[in-house]
């Protein structure tokens, strides 16, 4: 098959190699007969379609993912924006290595722990504007401290510096600044390594499959992760440190997930029992490196999560029952994107009224989240054309605050 031809044209060869005609397709997949026209035509889908042709064809989903140069872009008000992020993430290079502000200011590492959990905690609290105001400067301080200090000082100073890049890159990557964001995780990755932290190494390289798997990069990020999974791996669970067994567990959730999302449900099902036996040692949600969580309840919702990617959505719900009285041990982003899933599958389920109250619940908690999820979006416009003649109000409110015309 030729990759460099287009999806469309791939995508009828392929047909016509099953032996299929577009309305077996469109029914293998469970797909109008008029998308797998619009999609043959030139006409572009969500990754949960291609993941749906794919199952139906029996290829993994990035076999549909084609290089393409990146739209352009009308209002360039993010560059400004973000202007003191990628400064002090992404500074110039000279022949003496990167340029950084010269800073007369003492160091305190007390100080610099105090403000890198204060950035941690913003961004938990979804309080995106306070990360974006005050992580130049912390990125910038840390540095400034890795530069001052010597000895065991200087590790610390290194360990806080991965510390919050890690925390800025996370936030690049929840406003989509993907490339940011992997710079930042990529050099909070070096500092990990260099002071022999593998807690926070995982941080780091989870995040980054976290962006990858965004950009439909599966192969990547399940060979990233497996590669990380078996550095990591505790020759003895029983015996191994609880932050050894999350990081390893945390690893194999994102081959899972990045597996699940490529049409490989048997690896999938593979990392994720993996990843369940890590949580049954663990015994309960315990706080890991990068501020995350890692547990029973967490590992329950990536596999729920799993099985929605599958077009499981009653399996999904089910999982979500067993989860119920422990999703609050989560950290509020985990819990989110779980509420986001439940609505995906009472959606897939035809269940309006269900996936509208979610919606809107979320949209009351979780506003600024809320509104930085493609999902969300996804939903919303779902919800628009299952509408019978007018949207109700509730869709209207969610549409308008989502910024989807009606």
């Amino acid at each position: 098959m030729d990759h460099d031809s287009t999806v469309s044209d791939r995508l009828v060869q392929l047909r016509r190699r099953r032996g299929m005609s577009q309305e077996d397709l469109a029914e293998a997949a469970d797909l109008s007969v008029g998308v797998v026209r619009k999609l043959e035509q030139g006409g572009t889908a969500r990754i949960e379609t291609y993941h749906r042709l794919g199952r139906a064809l029996g290829v993994r989903t990035v076999w549909f993912m084609t290089p393409e140069s990146p739209a352009p872009r009308v209002d360039d008000h993010r560059d400004t924006v973000l202007a003191d992020i990628r400064s002090a993430v992404n500074p110039p290079a000279g022949i003496h290595g990167r340029i950084y502000p010269d800073d007369d200011v003492p160091p305190n590492l007390a100080l610099l722990g105090r403000a890198v959990e204060a950035v941690a905690s913003h961004y938990q609290a979804d309080r995106y504007d306070d990360v974006a105001r005050l992580s130049p400067a912390l990125v910038r301080s840390a540095h400034m401290h890795v530069a001052a200090l010597q000895g065991q000082e200087r590790e610390r100073a290194v360990r806080l510096r991965a510390d919050a890049l890690q925390l800025t890159g996370r936030y690049c990557i929840q406003i989509r600044e993907h490339d940011l964001g992997i710079i930042a995780l990529r050099d909070a990755l070096t500092d990990a390594l260099a002071v022999g932290d593998q807690g926070l190494a995982a941080a780091a390289i989870g995040q980054q499959g976290w962006t990858l798997l965004r950009q439909a990069r599966f192969d990547e990020v399940e060979q990233l992760c497996v590669d990380t999974a078996d550095a990591l791996e505790p020759e003895k669970l029983t015996k191994a440190d609880h932050g050894q067994i999350a990081a390893w567990g945390y690893i194999l959730m994102r081959a899972a997930a990045s597996a699940a999302r490529n049409n490989r449900p048997d690896e999938a099902r593979q990392y994720q029992a993996f990843a369940r036996s890590a949580a049954e040692v663990v015994g309960e949600e315990i706080d890991t490196a990068g501020h995350m969580k890692f547990g029973p309840a967490t590992v329950a919702m990536n596999g729920m999560q799993n099985e929605l990617i599958a077009d499981h959505p009653d399996r999904a719900l089910e999982l979500s029952e067993q989860i119920r009285a422990n999703q609050a041990a989560a950290t509020p982003n985990t819990q989110q994107r779980y509420a986001l899933d439940k609505a995906s599958a009472h959606l897939k389920l035809r269940n309006v009224e269900k996936t509208t109250q979610i919606m809107l619940a979320l949209k009351a908690k979780a506003p600024v989240w809320l509104r930085n999820q493609t999902t969300a979006r996804h939903l919303a416009e779902d919800l628009l054309e299952q509408a019978k003649r007018m949207p109700s109000s509730d869709h209207r409110e969610i549409a308008d605050f989502l910024g989807l015309a009606v």
